[in-house]
């Protein structure tokens, strides 16, 4: 394996990715920064990702032959010459300096951004030839592509098509009549032929705020994807919330059916037309919390859903005609949109439409490792190993770790004061887990390598029954804890499709909303969202075996051949990635059961008359910090532990303090009693509620 593996890398930007592949093209890994540090949308270096990678597939530094790096901020290359400098002033983490970040010694290639996106698709779409539409928030520099740098890649190596426009005009010859500090990528379009690409379409947005403000200008800037993320950052703070605007707004005609449409932005594309004074004068930033608001959110979040559905496919629809392109691959962070994908599908005039798993930045390491690997395969010498052309077929998106036995007894021992796990054979366990379904249990589902992009696809899932219409509620408010108004995707038997939803194409992937037949609404109400829709999963026959028996056992039971299919992660957390990842998470929310591999667990019930002489452990490695007044009145406590920040009181951190490496249940009620003064009961109280929340552990003998 020395030298063979090429390594694509998403660096120092959100959403840091990598993929390995090895000397034939196989993928060996696929997987997101946010999964280990358990940091949604992490980004900055890539040390501690791509040691996971390594060590997931039984590889070293030195089994690297090259690596490929997209960032879409800055020059990587420019960069690299003066981060040892600017770590050593603590600009940066001492893991910048990582071998595992910095690579070196190993040939190094780095793309522009949009390039990266289209090579993201262009060797695993379903056909060989058509059109490559990118669209996100911004991309890379119109000034740091023309830069020269040994080892930089950017389109303007590509050949032209004949009619290839860019806009602004001039902009590219350094001659619009705009003014700007710069020029970003806004959106592009390629044709391809096999693995050839031609630059047919390109739009550069405006810099129109120096790049040291926030967040370098984006919520400045005239892309779509910009334009969206600015509405997302509005009502909900974060401009990466942008799934949770599309999910808002089918509920402006109830929330809002006094307030008109206004539009946010208006078409055609090349010549895009925001209001910006509605955008600046919209009221109640980022005040989600005050309900009052919330009316005029739904109609922000529906006028701007509307408009970037408008001149998306007016924009596709006049592209398509004029080129004659049968097929269209779309990626970019407006990819994620799967409203908008529905209609793409059904309006845009495409025989075939493909979107990856991993539309949004993560899917850039994909792009740059295959792009490595194509110019490895042109281009071998005796002193690389021969690399093999890349082969013609889309990415499974279970790309993570595969996580052993031996990890999932560790997990399973790491809480087992928590957990209790069920007795029964393998065999059992559809049964056991379409009964439960039927019955009304969520289930949380763990099970091979993880998925690689934001929609869980039935290795990290939360299941349950979607003929329940109570389920909305108890999955957004009591397990993943999120607002209320977030629908659910079901995962559909493929060929059962047609009966239940109005739009029968593919949509493996969870990246596409249809409609769902009025006749069946009733029927499945957990699924179907305000507007009468659903964002679909199907599942092909042998695709997955055992979540297809899950379903096919679920539907003997039900009538009902689906399921209720959501990510397995809480309190805006990414989505569960180990087995303690898995085991913590559900321990956190309410959910029924939890499958880890063929292992099932539920929580530990405690007797209802607890023993007094029943041990009591503190979690391991717990650190507290107090608040206090200038009369030394504490106003606040706050327990650090699992990497999680908790709420307790002043006599729960008494307890754990006193706890240390254990103690007797009933002799640690009578000290609180003497030396507190505290009742029994009230002790007792916070003793189950810090074991309720694993930060202590009660454990009794067997009778």
């Amino acid at each position: 394996m020395r030298g063979a593996l090429t390594l694509g890398l998403n660096q120092y930007t959100h959403s840091a990715a990598a993929c390995l592949l090895n000397a034939d093209g196989k993928p060996l890994f696929l997987g997101e920064k946010e999964r280990i540090t358990r940091k949604k949308h992490d980004g900055g270096d890539c040390a501690e990702l791509v040691e996971h990678a390594l060590q997931s597939v039984g590889a070293e530094l030195g089994d690297i032959g090259l690596v490929v790096a997209n960032n879409h901020l800055f020059r990587i290359d420019r960069f690299h010459e003066t981060v040892d400098w600017a770590t050593a002033l603590y600009q940066y983490r001492e893991s910048y300096l990582s071998p595992f970040n910095l690579l070196p010694g190993v040939p190094r290639l780095e793309l522009s951004h949009h390039l990266a996106h289209a090579w993201s698709v262009l060797p695993y779409c379903p056909f060989d030839d058509g059109l490559i539409v990118i669209m996100d928030g911004m991309g890379s520099t119109l000034h740091e592509m023309q830069l020269p740098g040994d080892g930089y890649v950017s389109e303007f190596g590509l050949p032209h098509a004949d009619d290839f426009e860019a806009f602004p005009a001039g902009v590219e010859q350094g001659q619009a009549t705009r003014k700007a500090f710069g020029w970003r990528e806004g959106e592009s379009v390629f044709s391809f032929a096999g693995q050839e690409l031609s630059r047919v379409w390109k739009r550069w947005i405006a810099e129109d705020s120096p790049t040291l403000l926030h967040n370098y200008g984006f919520e400045n800037m005239e892309s779509l994807g910009a334009v969206y993320s600015r509405a997302a950052t509005h009502i909900f703070g974060d401009w990466n919330h942008c799934g949770k605007v599309m999910g808002l707004a089918p509920w402006a005609p109830e929330w809002a059916p006094e307030q008109a449409r206004r539009a946010v932005m208006q078409g055609p594309l090349e010549d895009l037309q925001v209001d910006w004074s509605r955008l600046r004068t919209e009221p109640y930033p980022h005040e989600w919390q005050n309900k009052e608001a919330r009316p005029g959110f739904a109609r922000f979040a529906a006028d701007v859903q509307a408009d970037l559905e408008d001149i998306v496919l007016e924009f596709l629809q006049r592209l398509q005609q004029q080129s004659g392109a049968k097929n269209l691959a779309f990626a970019g962070g407006v990819a994620l949109n799967s409203t908008l994908n529905g209609r793409i599908h059904r309006e845009a005039g495409f025989e075939q439409v493909w979107i990856p798993p991993y539309p949004g930045d993560q899917g850039l390491a994909v792009g740059c490792a295959a792009y490595g690997h194509a110019q490895q395969a042109k281009a071998t010498t005796s002193a690389a190993p021969s690399a093999k052309p890349l082969p013609k077929a889309p990415l499974s998106p279970y790309g993570g770790r595969a996580w052993s036995a031996e990890d999932i007894e560790a997990a399973y021992q790491q809480y087992a004061p928590w957990l209790e796990e069920a007795e029964m054979k393998d065999e059992q366990l559809v049964p056991v887990l379409a009964d439960a379904l039927a019955d009304g249990q969520v289930v949380g589902l763990f099970r091979g390598r993880s998925e690689f992009g934001p929609r869980a696809l039935g290795h990290r899932s939360i299941l349950a029954d979607p003929r329940d219409g109570e389920m909305v509620a108890r999955i957004n408010q009591a397990i993943k804890k999120r607002e209320g108004f977030r629908p659910f995707a079901p995962t559909v038997l493929a060929a059962e499709v047609p009966f239940w939803f109005e739009h029968s194409a593919p949509s493996p992937y969870m990246s596409m909303t249809v409609g769902v037949r009025p006749a069946q609404q009733a029927k499945i109400p957990a699924v179907v969202h305000a507007d009468g829709t659903a964002r679909l999963q199907t599942l092909a026959p042998g695709a997955e075996p055992f979540f297809e028996e899950v379903i096919q056992a679920f539907r003997e039971r039900s009538g009902v051949p689906m399921l209720l299919n959501t990510s397995f992660n809480i309190l805006s957390e990414p989505i569960v990635e180990a087995p303690s990842d898995a085991a913590w998470s559900f321990l956190r929310a309410d959910l029924d059961l939890l499958v880890l591999e063929d292992r099932l667990f539920r929580r530990r019930e405690l007797p209802e008359v607890l023993p007094l002489d029943g041990q009591v452990t503190a979690a391991p490695g717990w650190t507290a910090e107090s608040v206090s007044d200038a009369q030394g009145e504490t106003m606040s406590l706050r327990l650090m532990a699992y990497g999680t920040t908790f709420e307790i009181d002043q006599l729960q951190l008494g307890i754990l303090e006193a706890i240390g490496a254990g103690a007797v249940l009933g002799e640690l009620l009578e000290a609180f009693a003497a030396d507190w003064d505290v009742p029994r009961e009230t002790s007792l109280e916070a003793i189950l509620s810090l074991h309720q929340q694993c930060l202590l552990a009660l454990q009794f003998h067997a009778s």
